[in-house]
């Protein structure tokens, strides 16, 4: 991208990549802010995009899992830095396969979790320490266990948990609370489990073909999807599943749906048609209305801990993107390469995410963050989202755009209202560009 100003074309640099072949997104260097005192006392700010994006933009790498693998989910923590993938096969015909990675998705390794199912849906607590996985069916088509990892995938259990046609599980915050739900006929019931699934129960929940469910992070807020054979409905408990009612949602073939950690914020869709909107709820489940999201064919949907930010995931048929809303679904933005997504997951804060497309592999994104000035008084001052993604960012500053001027500044940022902020003084002279970096490299 050239930008024309004061009579000279600066190049801005691209987003790079450091750290091998499917790194999380390193070495940026996003934006700058360009500073010019005219003697007459005019002042020019201009804050400058690079190619990356701007506050509402993403940026994706396709991550070294296996691409032979049929990946099915994928589970991430609060900060994105332990991700947990299942898939449905190997390639080989010999059943499903897991996966972890505790470095955002640069390496993955292959944990010792039972390979002779079709792993359907995976999940993960806070940390990443509590994991557990459903798998559909076995190799020959019976039902499937529920397994369960509390030490980050390294060892797994099954432990009296029933064998279902199972479609979804979900855990709250420390993984002590799970809910699961079986596919079913028709007459798949719901299960919870109050010890990080070494027991299981089935609740009151009535019998449908279940496709989702969501916990809030204490637990005691659950919803559960019915795809219905097109007409199901969305219910919900407040009080860990022991009871259960029927939502206003519309009747739908739902197919996903997720929350925000306190569970008041839930947002459902379904893939039948090509046209299915996405529909969300802010009161629990009480009311829902159809988001600013493009009809589509909606495999997968994640929510920030606030609930603020949306990620979702077109199947589309091969032609299908990932997208994302950051104002609770009122508008949404395309992103990704063009593929048939299957899920989706992000960090706590909305800003780091993990998909899956068939049959490409695992794709990590991030959102770019945007840089502004603001003059106050005597003083200049830069802010750019706190996110996830940007921590250990630092602000540097340069002269003119040569590569090899850029010097950090060493004011400490200070965290105000989700934003850093570096306050420093207002040269009465000269320019000054401003940029923003992440991780190592250039």
């Amino acid at each position: 991208m050239s930008i024309l100003i004061a009579g000279q074309d600066y190049k801005l640099a691209r987003c790079q990549w450091a750290g091998g072949t499917s790194p999380r997104l390193v070495g940026r260097a996003l934006l700058l802010v360009f500073l010019r005192h005219l003697a007459a006392g005019l002042i020019i700010a201009l804050a400058l995009l690079a190619e990356c994006g701007s506050s509402s933009a993403q940026v994706w790498v396709l991550s070294s899992a296996d691409t032979d693998y049929s990946w099915q989910a994928i589970a991430s923590s609060t900060n994105a830095g332990r991700l947990a993938a299942a898939a449905f096969d190997d390639g080989l015909g010999d059943g499903g396969s897991i996966c972890t990675s505790t470095n955002g998705g640069q390496t993955w390794t292959a944990v010792n979790a039972p390979t002779n199912y079709c792993w359907q849906f995976i999940t993960s607590s806070a940390s990443g320490s509590n994991l557990a996985a459903v798998a559909n069916q076995d190799l020959n088509g019976n039902p499937g266990p529920i397994v369960v990892s509390a030490n980050s995938g390294k060892t797994w259990k099954a432990i009296s948990s029933p064998t279902n046609y199972w479609a979804c599980v979900a855990s709250s915050t420390v993984g002590s609370k799970l809910v699961a739900v079986d596919s079913g006929s028709g007459d798949g019931l719901i299960y919870v489990s109050a010890n990080s699934g070494s027991s299981w129960k089935a609740t009151s929940a009535p019998g449908n073909c279940w496709s989702a469910a969501t916990i809030s992070s204490n637990g005691s807020k659950l919803a559960a999807a019915d795809s219905g054979f097109g007409d199901g409905l969305i219910y919900v408990s407040t009080n860990s599943g022991t009871t259960w009612s029927a939502t206003g949602a519309p009747s739908n073939p739902w197919t996903c749906m997720a929350s925000s950690a306190d569970g008041a914020t839930l947002a459902a869709a379904n893939s039948s048609s090509g046209d299915d909107l996405i529909y969300v709820s802010t009161n629990s489940g009480s009311t829902w209305t159809a988001s600013g999201a493009p009809p589509n064919q909606w495999a997968a949907i994640a929510l920030s801990a606030d609930g603020i930010w949306m990620v979702a995931a077109d199947s589309g048929e091969g032609d299908g993107l990932v997208y994302v809303s950051t104002n609770c679904g009122a508008s949404w933005t395309a992103s990704g390469p063009v593929e048939s997504w299957t899920s989706v997951a992000c960090s706590a804060d909305g800003s780091l995410f993990s998909a899956i497309a068939y049959p490409d592999g695992i794709f990590l994104g991030e959102c770019v963050p945007s840089l502004s000035l603001t003059h106050a008084g005597g003083s200049a001052v830069l802010s750019w989202p706190h996110w996830t993604s940007t921590a250990g960012w630092t602000l540097q500053v340069s002269s003119n755009l040569a590569t090899t001027n850029w010097v950090q500044v060493t004011n400490t940022p200070q965290v105000t209202n989700g934003m850093y902020k570096v306050v420093l003084p207002w040269s009465p002279s000269g320019s000054a560009f401003y940029r923003i970096k992440g991780g190592d490299g250039e």
